[in-house]
């Protein structure tokens, strides 16, 4: 944590903008570096979140027939999933989200080292409005909202409850952080709906 606090220092006096612009600089950085890793899965989990929205009314019925028989449950729907190519648990998604956790909790904890944290300030306020805006809009081009409108306002309303309580420090790394991830939504192509086939008699 030591270590990435100096960076974050050096780079901002090499800048010349201060220890402000070393957090929004290394942080973007550091979120677009996992662009090459982080895009091709949220581009599966985007794909994998429409084939269980399909299979919903399935996952529903088996689960009201087959409530009492928690076995027979489950191996029902492991094979349900594996016919339409997905697993139950989205094991890649859960390997992509552990790759990155440490990385950005540590840079995290390195701009609070920096960065005392201090709530209710106008820095942190307008800081967790631009954070949110640009979370808000990463959220909703990707696709990742489908479905799930709760997800795209939780998007929006988090960012502003996190700076509004740590302050312009945290501010400052949460609008690097969703700044690298408004440009991945940009650059992820865009996954096709795909309908689902027509019962057959």
């Amino acid at each position: 944590m030591d270590a990435i606090a100096e960076m974050i220092l050096r780079l901002g006096s090499w800048l010349g903008g201060g220890p402000a612009l070393g957090i929004l600089t290394l942080t973007f950085t550091v979120r677009a570096a996992l662009i090459p890793l982080l895009g091709p899965l949220a581009i599966r989990t985007l794909g994998r979140q429409r084939v269980v929205k399909r299979l919903r009314p399935q996952i529903k019925e088996l689960h009201r027939e087959l409530r009492d028989h928690p076995g027979t449950l489950s191996r029902e729907l492991k094979a349900l999933h594996r016919a339409h190519g997905i697993n139950v648990v989205d094991w890649p998604g859960l390997a992509g989200a552990l790759v990155q956790l440490p990385i950005l909790i540590a840079l995290f904890q390195a701009v609070l080292h920096v960065w005392e944290p201090e709530a209710l300030t106008i820095g942190g306020t307008g800081l967790g409005l631009v954070s949110a805006g640009l979370s808000f809009f990463g959220t909703k081009v990707s696709g990742q909202s489908e479905g799930a409108p709760w997800m795209l306002w939780m998007s929006g309303g988090l960012p502003v409850a996190i700076c509004l309580w740590l302050g312009t420090g945290i501010g400052l790394y949460l609008t690097g952080f969703y700044g690298a991830g408004a440009v991945q939504a940009l650059l992820m192509p865009k996954v096709p709906t795909v309908e689902a086939p027509a019962p057959s008699d």
